[in-house]
Order: C-alpha cells, then sequence, then structure tokens
C-alpha cells in the first residue's frame, strides 16, 4: 500500500487554520500600551502559526526595538483575503521569501498590491520542510538524527549564508523596505535565524534572542502535534513521532550552534556581523538608530 502523500497531508493542515477576527479588528502591538504588548507579539493570521512582531526587546545598553516595523513569519502561502488586508494594515512594504525554488513553486506566496516580493533563497540541509516530508512519510528514517541535522543547519546558515544574510540586513537600512516581513516555510528555522541574527546586530543579549527564537514552539504547538498526528498517520505509523518533533519545532541547542559557529569562526559576534556579513560600523549604528528607541 502506497503512503499518503506527504503535500495532501500538509495541504490539510494549512486549512485548519481560521481567526474569526475581521482584518480591521485584528490587534496591532504598536497600538496599544507598550506594556500590554507582549501577549500580541503573534499576529492573528488565517492562514500563518508564526507569523510574530520582532519589537518589545530591550537591548545591552537599556534601548528597546521598536515595534511594527519588523515581523518574522512561516509560510504566506495560504493567506485568506483578510489576513491580506490586514498586512496592508501593517503598512508592510516588503515581504523577504528564504525558500528553496521547489517550496516556492508548490505554494507561492499570496502578496497585497504594493507590497514588494524579495527571493532570498537558502537552500541548506534539512531545513526544506517539505522535502524532508516526504521522506519521513514512507517511515524510512533509521538513519535520520534531526537535532544533529538542524543543528549542522544552523552552523550552515552562518558558513554558507553570508551572500544572503549580509544583503538582508543591509535591506533594512532603505526606508522602502521597512515594515519588512522575512519567512520561510515553518519561520522558524531560516526565518528564525534570520530574526536572531537582525536582534544580535540590534545589541539584544544572547539570551533574550535564544527565547525569541524559541517561542516557535509555543505558538505552533497545536500545529506541530497535528503534524505527527499526520505523519504518523501517513506512514501508517511506521514513523516514530519523537524522532521527528525536532524538525517541527525548535531547540536552544539549534541556535545554540549558531552562535558558536559564529564565535569559533570569526572570534566574536561582532566580527561575524563586520567580517562575515560585511556590515560596517557605520551601518551597525545606523540600523540600531532606525529601529531602537528609548
Amino acid at each position: 500500500m502506497k503512503h499518503i502523500p506527504m503535500l495532501l497531508i500538509l495541504g490539510c493542515l494549512f486549512a485548519c487554520g481560521d481567526s474569526s477576527e475581521q482584518a480591521d479588528q485584528r490587534v496591532m502591538p504598536i497600538d496599544i500600551a507598550s506594556d500590554q504588548r507582549e501577549p500580541y507579539r503573534k499576529l492573528a493570521m488565517d492562514g500563518a502559526e508564526n507569523f510574530r512582531d520582532l519589537g518589545g526587546y530591550q537591548t545591552r545598553d537599556g534601548k528597546t526595538v521598536k515595534w511594527g516595523v519588523l515581523y518574522r513569519s512561516d509560510s504566506l502561502a495560504d493567506l485568506s483575503e483578510r489576513d491580506l488586508a490586514f498586512l496592508q494594515r501593517l503598512k508592510v512594504k516588503q515581504i523577504v521569501d528564504f525558500r528553496t525554488p521547489f517550496e516556492k513553486a508548490e505554494d507561492p506566496d499570496r502578496i497585497p498590491a504594493g507590497i514588494q516580493y524579495v527571493e532570498r533563497e537558502i537552500d541548506v540541509e534539512g531545513t526544506a520542510v517539505k522535502e524532508l516530508f516526504e521522506k519521513i512519510s514512507s517511515g524510512d528514517i533509521d538513519d535520520l538524527n534531526a537535532v544533529e541535522l538542524m543543528e549542522n543547519a544552523n552552523r550552515a546558515f552562518v558558513s554558507s549564508q553570508q551572500h544572503v544574510y549580509g544583503p538582508h540586513l543591509k535591506s533594512l537600512l532603505d526606508d522602502d523596505n521597512i515594515p519588512s516581513v522575512a519567512h520561510c516555510t515553518g519561520g522558524k528555522d531560516r526565518a528564525g535565524f534570520g530574526a536572531a541574527i537582525t536582534l544580535l546586530a540590534l545589541g539584544v543579549p544572547e539570551e533574550a534572542v535564544i527565547n525569541d527564537f524559541m517561542l516557535t514552539n509555543v505558538y505552533t504547538k497545536e500545529k506541530i502535534n497535528k503534524y505527527i498526528w499526520m505523519i504518523r498517520l501517513g506512514s501508517f505509523f511506521r514513523t516514530d513521532p519523537e524522532k521527528i518533533r525536532p524538525l517541527l519545532g525548535v531547540e536552544r541547542s539549534f541556535i545554540v550552534a549558531a552562535l558558536d559557529q559564529m564565535k569559533t569562526e570569526y572570534g566574536s559576534i561582532d566580527n561575524y556581523f563586520r567580517q562575515g556579513l560585511g556590515l560596517t560600523d557605520d551601518e551597525l549604528v545606523r540600523l540600531r538608530s532606525r529601529f531602537l528607541e528609548g
């Protein structure tokens, strides 16, 4: 008996989400008192489970990342009409897509008119989620070490994707690109690393960056559990759910592997920005001036 196609399973899961709020009633953190924004970090979307604001984090020098200017997300392929209207309310000017050509062809983004779409392809083993799931659905995962795979992927973001992440950070200096949304498929690995280096460049401490990275497990818990159930069903219960869970969520060791790689390869995180990503001192100062307040 053939296994159930994983792309069909994923489609069923994506279709499950539905926000009851109308677009013009959804809360934008920037519109409420600053001390009440944290519960609204994850924005209500019908077709995205991990769309969130990077604002509110404190820097080492006591400043705060501005709300309403930098967003990270999972796939935007299943956005509803209300979601598209909400993106326009958020005044998003740029959507950055870190996915592979295969992923984009299977699930093209839905983008409102007037928002520029920027492709910054990152093809690192372990991060093209849908391609991995075709293998997982067969139950043939005896050789899969998901934690090691994802730790290596995060190291590779540092060592081999400077040509993507350097221009990405530089693009945030352009007024025409802000507010900006950066996303991949799950919004956790490629977009998660992109969010992490953005916060680090702004002076947010490592522990706060790690905590933001880990919020994926909080915001997508229900979706992860659905994935596991459907994958077990699709593989006729041949797949061990705990063996694949690290592919669906995140673990602290993933982003720590990236941070350690920066320090090992460049001597420090600051050197990674300057030598690896090619950011000048002036550009780092301008990023902080643009995105920090207080």
